[in-house]
């Protein structure tokens, strides 16, 4: 379960610092969570990413940066 209070901080972001602040005060480093959480904000929208699907820590933070820019300009609408 997703925390309410989290959710409603995000919604409440419009740059990519204030995203990474409110996840660092609920101290969620994960990016997997984090994508989950931007996700859920955004109504859960279908992503792809291009290029080739890798492993790692690397790519799993590109995809967070990614989500997290749709978040911020809101493009995913």
């Amino acid at each position: 379960m997703l925390n309410p209070i989290l959710v409603r901080s995000l919604k409440n972001c419009d740059t990519g610092e204030k995203v990474d602040a409110v996840f660092e005060k609920y101290r969620m480093s994960n990016y997997g969570d984090r994508i989950k959480y931007l996700g859920h904000c955004q109504g859960n929208p279908q992503i792809f990413y291009a290029g080739g699907v890798k492993d790692g820590e690397e790519e799993l933070r590109s995809r967070y940066l990614t989500v997290r820019s749709m978040f911020v300009t809101g493009s995913w609408r």
